[in-house]
Formats: structure tokens, sequence, C-alpha cells
């Protein structure tokens, strides 16, 4: 029996004051640790420096990476344990990812003469697409639209005067009682 590996996404980050030197030699470590239990690494993307949301042992920055790799749990332990053992990794965790939500860096763009080629193939039903809309645009509304319109600016109207209301019946209610008070008091 067989199991398929799982698919898991390391996010970790890197001290601030780190070189690119510094940064590509913790994330090889990384990487080497994952495939020395036997994964395989799948993608690792840079989110580069951003500011912590708490300081974290005197750190107010950090570089984001995040490094997805296909294996089993010997390979989440181990790497939980280069993050613990490695200097300049500040914080680090492993989750099951999700297949879907892989960060992917953008494709390369094309060159020049097939770029040109699909924009003139986007432009052209791009046009017919503008317009559509503005015929149906020009069409007036009917009656029951303007029905249907009058009815719901009469409903927003009608809770705007509802506490105006309710404010003048308790002045009223409490002007009799303050009366009838006073002139107990004055017999």
């Amino acid at each position: 029996m067989s199991e398929e590996p799982t698919l898991y996404e390391a996010m970790y980050i890197l001290d601030a004051s780190l070189d690119d030197e510094q940064v590509a030699a913790a994330t090889r470590q990384l990487e080497s640790a994952v495939t020395g239990a036997g994964s395989e690494v799948v993608a690792d993307e840079a989110f580069g420096l951003r500011r912590l949301a708490y300081d974290i042992d005197g750190h107010s920055e950090g570089i984001y990476k995040i490094l997805y790799f296909r294996g089993s749990g010997e390979a989440v332990d181990e790497l939980k344990r280069e993050f613990l053992l490695l200097e300049p990794v500040i914080r680090g965790m492993v989750v099951v990812a999700n297949p879907d939500a892989i960060f992917r860096t953008p494709e390369p763009e094309a060159p020049p003469e097939e770029a040109e080629a699909a924009t003139e193939a986007e432009e052209a039903p791009a046009e017919e697409e503008v317009e559509a809309p503005v015929e149906e645009e020009a069409k007036a509304p009917t009656e029951q639209e303007v029905e249907v319109a009058t009815e719901q600016e009469a409903e927003a109207e009608a809770p705007a005067e509802a506490p105006t209301d309710v404010a003048e019946e308790t002045e009223a209610s409490e002007e009799p009682e303050q009366s009838e008070a006073e002139p107990t008091k004055q017999q």
C-alpha cells in the first residue's frame, strides 16, 4: 500500500538584515532538509521584505518566503526542526496546502511578433462587445420598472420620518406629568 504524497506549504520569515547570498543559503538549506527527507520541492516563492504585525524576538521586519513541497510527515518534522536550528529563521510554519492556491509567478512575455498577433486577436471581439451594451442602455425603462423604483424611493424615505414622530410623542407624554407634579408641590 503506497500512499500518495501530500502537498505542504511552509511559510517562513527570515531576518531582514540578511543580504541576498545569506537568504539564498538559508533557502537552500531548508530545501535540502526537505529533499533529504525524501520529499520533492514544488515551488519556492519570495514575497520580499515586509513589516511584521508584531515584534518577534526584537525583529519588526522580515523577509517572507513560501516553500511548496510534496512529501510525507517525516519531511514536515525535519523542516520544523530546521526552522528551530537555523538562526536566520525568525518564524516558520507548515500546513497542508490547497493545490489550487499555489502562488505562481507570471509567465514570461511572448516575443514581440507573437504578442502583436495575440493583441489583434483580442481586439476584434472586444469591439463587438462594446457595441452590444450601448444598444441596451438606449431603451427607456418600462412602466413596471418606474413603479418599482418609485416604491423603493418611498420605502427609503419612510424610516427617516419615523424617529422624529417617536421623539415628539415622547416629549408630549413627559410634559403633562411635569405639569401635574407642580401643582401638588405648591399645595
